[in-house]
């Protein structure tokens, strides 16, 4: 239900119609996907559970939908805010599970396309960068909580930089396989359970 969260949390900040919100919303859709199409369906939900009510604005010769959170959705989102999270991480991730499945021989083949990959990475870097710094100048990134994620998001990045290199770097030899890259960090790395 992170989308309805999510719109919750939009709506605590200030009244907003639909359009605002679908604005807004983008702000998020680098930590959780959501598309336009969806927007609309979960506000009427929302609505449907008391979560949310509306006023009908006309605006330009429109009428439009102004939404607002109410004292019940507060609770419904306050609950979400500080409630644990149980699920484990999930690194579900196609490009991923392509790195995984290469052997040696695949991987060393496959410099091509992890070469286009890091460029690509290195351009969608640059725009996180600049769609943060316009979000912090407008003053929707000044709380704790989303100046972690936005660092958040940025490490991950940057660490997704990191293993197309090593994966550029290793197969820039023919004769060094895969495993010679985990044993160099095998002495180095310690496993913690927590």
């Amino acid at each position: 239900m992170p989308l309805r969260h999510t719109l919750l949390g939009l709506l605590q900040e200030r009244p907003m119609h639909g359009y605002l919100l679908r604005k807004r919303a983008q702000n998020y859709s680098w930590i959780y996907p959501m598309t336009n199409a969806s927007i609309y369906p979960a506000l009427h939900a929302l609505e449907e559970d008391g979560f949310i009510s509306h006023e009908s604005e006309i605006q330009n010769g429109r009428a439009r939908k102004i939404y607002s959170i109410t004292e019940s959705g507060r609770h419904k989102l306050e609950g979400w805010l500080v409630a644990s999270v149980q699920r484990m991480p999930c690194f579900r991730d196609p490009m991923l599970l392509k790195i995984a499945m290469q052997n040696d021989d695949s991987l060393r083949c496959a410099r091509e396309w992890i070469s286009a990959a890091l460029k690509n990475l290195r351009g969608e870097i640059i725009k996180y960068q600049s769609n943060m710094s316009k979000i912090v100048s407008a003053g929707r990134g000044e709380t704790i909580g989303m100046q972690l994620a936005y660092e958040y998001g940025f490490e991950m990045l940057r660490l997704r930089v990191r293993l197309f290199e090593n994966l550029l770097a290793l197969t820039s030899d023919p004769e060094r396989v895969a495993t010679v890259a985990f044993q160099e960090h095998e002495s180095n790395d310690q496993v913690a359970v927590l």
